[in-house]
């Protein structure tokens, strides 16, 4: 039995040479498919490219980690509540950078 493509219809379309520019520029930051990519852009989900993605991901793993071992270490009395409310207002602040860089408020 033949399997049924999902997406069986194609679609062409042309462009200038700035407009081939600009979708090649902006496909190549989503890192998506050419057809995700543009499914996307037009089922009125938002296509957000974040130039500093992989710094934001990075610094949420080590707040992440530094809330979980003074979560830890609280479980045998060595954490202060400082300490704790430390790394909440570490995680907020990414947060609210995260949120920056996507457009959000």
């Amino acid at each position: 039995m033949e399997k049924r493509r999902t997406r069986p219809y194609a679609y062409t379309f042309r462009a200038s040479e700035r407009e081939r520019k600009l979708i090649d520029a902006k496909l190549k930051a989503s890192g998506k498919t050419m057809t995700d990519f543009i499914v996307q852009s037009i089922t009125e989900k938002p296509v957000v490219n974040i130039d500093s993605g992989a710094e934001i991901l990075s610094e949420l793993k080590r707040q992440g980690n530094n809330l979980n071992q003074a979560v830890k270490n609280n479980y045998f009395g060595k954490a202060t509540e400082r300490e704790l409310l430390s790394c909440v207002d570490l995680c907020k602040e990414t947060y609210r950078k995260l949120l920056a860089a996507i457009g959000g408020s």
